[in-house]
């Protein structure tokens, strides 16, 4: 395996790594040497597995985004500005070789990594009887401190920037197909490949997350187990509660064609599917046209959702959730396991 792996690192890095922006060395040293000039460093890791978080089959440019964007999307939650990233990368026997795998891979993993000056400057590559498996770290900055799960206060309004549930309805009906749910599909086959493309491709609203930040937001999470799961993150981390309006929670045209006003579905995939990786915000009334006026420069739908309260009674329900106007009973249950 050593002269098949050094030749796999080699085209990594003839097609990813540069000594870019602060980058003094990169792939083919022992370590790369970076040089972020004072600033506060932001780091984090996420690993997937095939069968477990990806379906096989997936095509290696969809594996490579969503990936690098599942990563980028923990930066932008706290208000930081990607620069470098590793990779490493588990893969089994395969008769024909990886060359072919890894190109397609580069052009799904260049194409969003090039759009945020992201640059890839180590990491490595093993031989596994087990699945395939991929473990991304990506390291940003930080200048002018970061937003936190911990920063909620009463009055806050909660904000979501882009769409929920995509991901959530495009895996429910990938099960389908396969036979392995029973459910009925009431969307369009066009509608149906656009929220496939969301799941597969999920986008890192890092530019907006920047300037929000910078403009005083203190409080952001990213939202990929859900909805309510990760805002009860917030709550717990800020001690408060919040009201939430079910119906107001914002969704694509094409998952709205499917919605309809059947409360089961906006509980299933709205509020309760993963894999979104858009932002939940909360943010003081005074912020309010700041980051409205910020998502429109940004080209970005961003909703207001509900308002964090104080706790007054220890034995209510960490979130008041409404539906059209009236307050109805949270789920059973709720939450995502990211298992495709």
């Amino acid at each position: 395996m050593a002269g098949a792996e050094f030749a796999l690192i080699q085209q990594l890095k003839r097609h990813l790594g540069s000594n870019g922006k602060d980058v003094r060395l990169g792939i083919g040293d022992d370590a790369a040497w970076l040089d972020p000039a004072g600033r506060t460093l932001l780091v984090s890791t996420d690993t997937l597995v095939a069968g477990r978080h990806f379906f096989a089959n997936v095509s290696p440019q969809d594996l490579a985004w969503k990936a690098l964007a599942v990563n980028l999307s923990d930066l932008a939650a706290m208000g930081g500005e990607a620069r470098w990233c590793l990779l490493n990368l588990a893969l089994p026997p395969k008769a024909e070789g990886y060359e072919n795998w890894i190109e397609w891979f580069a052009q799904g993993w260049r194409a969003l990594a090039d759009q945020h000056n992201v640059v890839l400057v180590g990491g490595d590559t093993v031989a596994t009887d087990g699945p395939l498996s991929l473990s991304i770290t990506v390291i940003g900055l930080a200048s002018q401190g970061v937003m936190r799960r911990d920063a909620a206060r009463p009055d806050d309004i909660i904000w979501v920037t882009g769409t929920l549930g995509d991901a959530a309805a495009a895996l429910d009906w990938a099960f389908a197909e396969r036979g392995q749910a029973d459910w009925t599909c009431v969307c369009s086959s066009t509608h149906q490949r656009a929220l496939e493309a969301r799941r597969l491709r999920p986008t890192p609203r890092l530019d907006f997350a920047l300037a929000a930040q910078a403009g005083g937001v203190a409080c952001a999470l990213d939202c990929s187990d859900g909805f309510l799961a990760d805002l009860q993150h917030i709550l717990d981390a800020s001690d408060v509660r919040a009201q939430v309006a079910l119906d107001t929670l914002p969704v694509s045209p094409e998952l709205a064609e499917c919605l309809g006003s059947d409360r089961e579905r906006w509980q299933r995939w709205p509020l309760s599917g993963g894999d979104d990786y858009e932002l939940i915000l909360c943010a003081p009334p005074a912020l309010s046209a700041f980051l409205q006026e910020t998502a429109a420069a940004h080209a970005l739908r961003l909703t207001p959702v509900g308002k964090i309260l104080a706790i007054a009674d220890p034995h209510a329900p960490a979130v008041a959730l409404t539906w059209q106007g009236q307050q109805i009973d949270l789920p059973m249950s709720w939450g995502h396991e990211h298992v495709f």
